[in-house]
């Protein structure tokens, strides 16, 4: 082989490592953004289901006020008496 044809060699050999360097950090970048996007989706879902928990305490407590407030003035006309 010619000096030329070794250069020639030597850069094909030095492109396909940079080609797979290039793919593989390619490779990490997309499992990166699914990582990211996967996480995304769990937050929504988690948003969602604080709102609706949210939601269920808020009417749980408002029952909870209405059950409690009619007994109160019915307690202390009893200890009034």
């Amino acid at each position: 082989m010619t000096v030329l044809e070794n250069a020639v060699s030597d850069l094909a050999n030095a492109l396909d490592k940079l080609e797979g360097k290039l793919e593989d950090s390619l490779d990490e970048q997309m499992a990166d953004r699914e990582a990211v996007a996967a996480a995304k989706r769990g937050a929504q879902a988690a948003r969602s289901h604080t709102a609706s928990a949210s939601a269920g305490l808020t009417a749980a407590i408002s029952d909870l006020k209405t059950l409690l407030e009619p007994a109160a003035p019915q307690a202390k006309t009893k200890a009034k008496e």
